[in-house]
């Protein structure tokens, strides 16, 4: 399925859209990554096991959380879903549909940045946990009060140099306040 004409056309427009926005694919799966100092944003075009198409998935992943996997700890919305399944019926109708998304997934990267600013992503955080009251996510994103306090700081270090060491990721950028 790696190499299906779906994959193909997913590839070639985030080449074409996410990458010059300095967006990265994780090695060659579906998954795209901006790196953001103390999160990633992550894009993924998720398959599915019935049908050749794509959904749009797209989240943060917070680098404060020592995992060795990628995770959608905090969506923009509800839920990490931006757009449901498209099924590919032929190259044209594909391309056009998922052009879309892909644009989707460029504009939710550019929103996403203005997160680096810590005084912008404390006030989006408490706007978003008004909105979803009771959300699982709460004692999670009150880390980002703390995001300068040595600890988490260490922790966000630690993070960056285990998937910095991942071949996957030699993308990253480079962050003097969040690398080693």
């Amino acid at each position: 399925m790696a190499n299906d004409a779906s994959t193909q056309i997913i590839k070639q427009l985030c080449k074409d859209i996410l990458l010059p926005l300095g967006v990265f694919q994780k090695g060659t799966s579906r998954i795209y990554i901006d790196d953001n100092g103390y999160f990633f944003t992550v894009l993924e075009f998720q398959p599915s096991a019935y049908a050749k198409g794509t959904y749009l998935n797209v989240a943060l992943h917070f680098l404060w959380n020592e995992r060795v996997y990628i995770s959608f700890d905090f969506p923009f919305g509800a839920d990490i879903r931006v757009k449901n399944f498209v099924e590919y019926q032929n190259d044209e109708q594909f391309t056009r549909e998922v052009t879309k998304y892909v644009q989707e997934a460029a504009k939710q990267v550019m929103f996403y940045r203005k997160l680096q600013d810590m005084e912008t992503a404390k006030s989006y955080v408490k706007k978003w946990l008004r909105k979803y009251k009771g959300n699982s996510r709460i004692d999670e994103l009150n880390t980002i009060n703390h995001l300068h306090d040595e600890e988490v700081l260490q922790r966000i270090k630690q993070t960056r140099t285990f998937w910095r060491s991942k071949p996957s990721m030699k993308k990253m950028k480079n962050y003097d306040t969040f690398d080693v």
